[in-house]
């Protein structure tokens, strides 16, 4: 295997590693030798790739951000209506949160900040512009009633998006945070939908 593979591939692992170690015990709870025994790699490769656990913290956030990203483009990508879209977007993220450990590091320690030395990258933004955009679209359409704020409305949605992460994490470690989004959306939707609409289905995006 050519040097710079066997490199690649080493990265990965500990990024992996380091993921389920993150999601399990936060990040004041994991050291680097939980990370790199968890990765099966020696001290030094691991800080051959990263020099401290911060870095790789940082690492696993960027690493989930991409992965939401990915996410985002697929679900726009389709011909789905622009609010089944913001539905399909959220479900299929809380199934990432559920099975990939990426992904359920980056929740926990984006929500962990004031523990690092430098500020997290803000990550709710570019959720709530993206709800935006949808609702917007889907208000124009005349599929979402014509006095609601999209504004305070993405902000709410992901806000309560968040909240339902926290809770279900806490209750039963996201088993339940599929059916959680999709009773808040049951629930939201009977006041943002104009009568006379077809009702929004729920065609469970995942991988």
């Amino acid at each position: 295997m050519p040097q710079q593979e066997r490199a690649q591939r080493t990265r990965d692992t500990v990024l992996r590693a380091a993921g389920e170690a993150f999601a399990e015990k936060g990040f004041l709870g994991t050291s680097m030798a939980d990370i790199f025994a968890r990765a099966g790699v020696t001290k030094g490769a691991l800080y051959f790739h990263f020099s401290s656990k911060e870095e790789l913290a940082f690492a696993v956030i960027s690493a989930g951000e991409e992965l939401g990203n990915v996410v985002v483009q697929e679900v726009l990508a389709s011909d789905a209506p622009p609010l089944q879209k913001l539905i399909d977007i959220s479900i299929r993220w809380a199934s990432y949160i559920q099975t990939d450990p990426i992904v359920r590091a980056n929740v926990r320690l984006i929500v962990e900040q004031g523990t690092y030395s430098r500020d997290v990258p803000n990550s709710y933004d570019p959720w709530e512009q993206v709800a935006s955009l949808l609702l917007k679209d889907a208000q124009e359409r005349g599929e979402l009633e014509r006095s609601v704020d999209v504004k305070a409305l993405a902000e709410f949605i992901v806000a309560a998006f968040t909240g339902a992460q926290i809770v279900s994490y806490a209750t039963s470690g996201y088993k339940d945070l599929v059916r959680r989004v999709e009773n808040m959306w049951q629930l939201l939707l009977v006041g943002l939908v104009p009568q006379g609409n077809p009702i929004i289905f729920f065609s469970r995006p995942y991988r």
